[in-house]
């Protein structure tokens, strides 16, 4: 039983399941409104853009734009954008051209939360599961294959039987250690026996 390739494709259904369940309710969430759109105020003192949370009726804002109060551009996205008309024309026209350009980051905002649910829950289960499995490999016990094995044994009846252990050097009597290489010597010690 392969163990490992199961628990991938379990986990690999799981996170597809997930990510399904999450995407119906962010689609929920969503549902009869563009997720983007919605009143946004620019800010003089902030040189920001905040977001207008209250239900603002579009009466409310034609009235202001009627009355000069208010400088309403409107985006392709369902995004509206009040600024005060006292900035002037062209200035309007740039704060509603970087309000156009930073429309990703305005979208990232929104869907951030959702991402960070459909995608931290499986990788967590991903790295949990890969732990134990990497906990339980530590257990298992190693089996030589039986052709290894074989070769094992037919390599060492074939060596050459040495008189003492040529191993290391700690096994090799004093005298021999302490006479060390000699490139003109080709014979090995014990071969030949």
């Amino acid at each position: 039983m392969n163990w490992s390739k199961g628990l991938w494709r379990g986990w690999l259904a799981a996170a597809l399941l997930w990510g399904a369940v999450i995407a119906a309710f962010a689609a929920a969430d969503l549902q009869g409104r563009h997720p983007f759109a919605g009143l946004y105020a620019y800010s003089d003192a902030r040189d920001a853009f905040l977001p207008q949370h209250y239900a603002a009726d579009e009466g409310v804002v034609e009235d202001g734009v009627r009355r000069g109060v208010v400088a309403r551009t409107d985006f392709p996205d369902g995004t509206s954008l009040a600024a005060p008309p006292g900035l002037g024309e062209e200035r309007v026209r740039r704060i509603a051209e970087r309000f156009w350009a930073e429309r990703w980051a305005r979208r990232a905002e929104v869907l951030w939360p959702w991402g960070l649910r459909a995608a931290v829950p499986p990788l967590l289960l991903l790295l949990s599961g890969a732990l134990v499995l990497w906990i339980a490999r530590g257990f298992r016990k190693v089996d030589i294959p039986a052709e290894a094995e074989a070769l094992e044994t037919t390599a060492s009846e074939d060596a050459p039987k040495a008189a003492f252990n040529t191993r290391s050097a700690g096994g090799l009597p004093p005298f021999i250690r302490s006479l060390g290489p000699d490139p003109k010597r080709r014979r090995v010690l014990g071969a030949g026996r």
